[in-house]
């Protein structure tokens, strides 16, 4: 979020100047050869992109003309968008230098294939005014059907999955960002809204639009900035950077799904806006039945949230995990071990949650450890070759002997620098496949097979009962790949729907001198341990929108799961978990 600070006082000062004015063409023109090339040089999934849907980084053509044809800076931003958006990848996109939000105090999400009230500012919004309910069905916003706004808003923001680009497009429908759809400064003071409520009766609602930041309508022509040292990658005397971005598997920090702030009834306060009511929340948005007995989550500094239950004489242990991004890895591990270590000598079977995981970096690895008691494959990636990565790597590889750095990044950096420097003699684009990840419990550095469960004096620490996985469609990134691997490994059956389909490392450039707008892009491809077949895509060993499909299909998103808190769903898992228990 101190990027969008920096910017947003930049933009402040931009927008007051009495010079300042719309970008020229031949600015325009520029700026969007400028975000072109990020794509033609630093893009991993080009030639994936144009074998599934014909996204073209290298053609120009078609947007050229629109780009030296728009009318003003908020036109050329939305052609910006959908460039980006043509490659269809949550980890990839594009936004403005702009912290304008507009917010109606309702949140939305697609229910049985219907948008849905999920969630109510009753702060805002007070039921004596607004006396529609959760559960009831958003049909129009200022004469424009839901469905038609949805399919405007995907044109600008895709993410991967049909499924995911819809109810991500679906939050735009009440809570904009102009970060993300340029034109929200053009709202007006109120949206008109037809609601039907749990009757059938329709009715129209007037709803202000609850405003903050400053509207960015213009940008002018010779703004006067820096990027900022995080927008860029670059050498540095921190030696782990280079390995840090390329296990930067998570969304972007600035993405429009976590902006904002909402009311919570619960606690009564101002708390973090979340779409999907918990994506990268600690705990599940279900709610268990009674008996249940929680253990992790109580307490603020807890990371996981955990707890067990009975059902048809078997006991069921939970683990949820948030993200895959601890704010502090060591004490996130131990707490992981003693809670693994009770749920081996209290439970039956385990329900491993990683349904709206927002991603991270290799604590995954770990994670794994304790899930599969036995040596296991993990993933590799395939890695985007440019001279400057092999440059900063290189940087690193001296940095890190003259520091006596732990062998295991050492040996990491030699055989990826020697990879690099083979595809970029080759001309190839992308590495072959390297592996990624190291964690606290591998002794033996950064590994693809032979990865080896956590132990203790004891032996195997890890978890070795039955276990089930559950998956959505917001599963990303570290939360596609988590998944997968222990899929891969057969460790237990996934359940839900496939994941989101984000499967590389991100990191965020400049787009742009003169719009400063910037974008995030994708260094690389995770591969799965064998090609899969999955209808609509070619068989493929990548994760990058393919997803990662359950083994069993169980949909959350249902009015009847909406209404009872998820009951429904947390029956249907549970008792497919039991059926696996001897």
């Amino acid at each position: 979020m101190r990027l969008y600070l920096k910017l947003a006082t930049a933009v402040l000062i931009v927008s007051m100047t009495p010079a300042a004015a719309q970008l020229s063409p031949q600015q325009k023109v520029m700026d969007f050869q400028s975000l072109a090339s990020v794509y033609a040089k630093r893009y991993a999934p080009a030639d994936w992109k144009k074998q599934l849907n014909g996204a073209d980084v290298f053609n120009l053509a078609p947007w050229m003309p629109r780009v030296r044809a728009s009318k003003d800076d908020l036109e050329y931003f939305e052609i910006a968008s959908e460039y980006v958006a043509q490659f269809d990848d949550l980890h990839s996109s594009f936004r403005t230098p702009s912290n304008f939000v507009a917010s109606t105090g309702l949140v939305v999400d697609i229910y049985d294939g219907k948008v849905l009230i999920e969630s109510i500012n009753r702060q805002l919004l007070p039921a004596s005014t607004y006396p529609f309910a959760v559960g009831d069905e958003l049909l129009s916003v200022d004469g424009k059907s839901a469905e038609t706004l949805i399919q405007e808003f995907s044109k600008l923001l895709r993410r991967g999955n049909p499924s995911t680009t819809r109810r991500s497009a679906a939050d735009l429908l009440t809570f904009r960002p102009q970060s993300a759809i340029p034109r929200a400064v053009e709202l007006g003071d109120s949206a008109v809204m037809v609601i039907r409520g749990d009757g059938g009766a329709e009715q129209t609602y007037t709803i202000p639009w609850v405003k903050t930041g400053l509207p960015l309508t213009r940008v002018g022509p010779v703004p006067d900035l820096r990027f900022p040292a995080e927008a860029r990658t670059a050498a540095s005397d921190d030696y782990m950077e280079p390995y840090r971005e390329l296990t930067r598997f998570s969304v972007d920090a600035g993405d429009p799904l976590l902006r904002g702030e909402t009311y919570s009834e619960e606690t009564g306060r101002m708390e973090p806006r979340r779409y999907l009511l918990g994506w990268g929340a600690r705990n599940p948005t279900f709610t268990f039945p009674a008996g249940f007995q929680q253990r992790l989550g109580r307490n603020q500094s807890d990371f996981h949230y955990s707890g067990i239950y009975e059902s048809e004489g078997k006991r069921i242990g939970y683990l949820r995990f948030p993200n895959f991004s601890p704010p502090n890895y060591v004490v996130a591990l131990n707490e992981l071990a003693t809670e693994i270590a009770f749920l081996k000598q209290n439970t039956d079977g385990l329900v491993v949650d990683v349904m709206r995981n927002t991603g991270g970096g290799c604590y995954m690895l770990d994670a794994a450890a304790f899930l599969i008691p036995r040596p296991f494959w993990f993933f590799g990636e395939e890695i985007r070759v440019t001279l400057d990565r092999m440059n900063s790597m290189e940087v690193a590889l001296r940095l890190a002997q003259l520091r006596n750095a732990d062998q295991w990044i050492i040996d990491y950096y030699t055989v990826v620098l020697e990879e690099m420097k083979r595809a970029y003699a080759a001309n190839r684009g992308l590495t072959d496949s390297l592996p990624a990840c190291s964690g606290l419990t591998q002794p033996f550095g950064v590994a693809t097979f032979d990865n080896m469960p956590a132990t203790d004096r004891n032996g195997v620490a890890a978890y070795d009962k039955p276990l089930i996985v559950l998956i959505d469609e917001f599963s990303t990134s570290a939360g596609d790949i988590f998944p997968a691997m222990l899929q891969d490994n057969g460790r237990g059956p996934l359940v839900g729907t496939r994941t989101n389909g984000a499967g590389g490392s991100i990191s965020l450039w400049p787009a742009g001198m003169f719009s400063e707008a910037f974008t995030s892009n994708t260094n690389s491809l995770v591969l799965r341990r064998q090609p899969v077949s999955v209808p609509g895509y070619p068989q493929a060993s990548y994760i990058e929108n393919v997803g990662v499909h359950a083994d069993i299909h169980l949909d959350y998103m249902t009015r009847d799961n909406l209404m009872q808190r998820g009951a429904p769903f947390v029956e249907a898992f549970t008792r497919i978990l039991v059926e696996r228990i001897p």
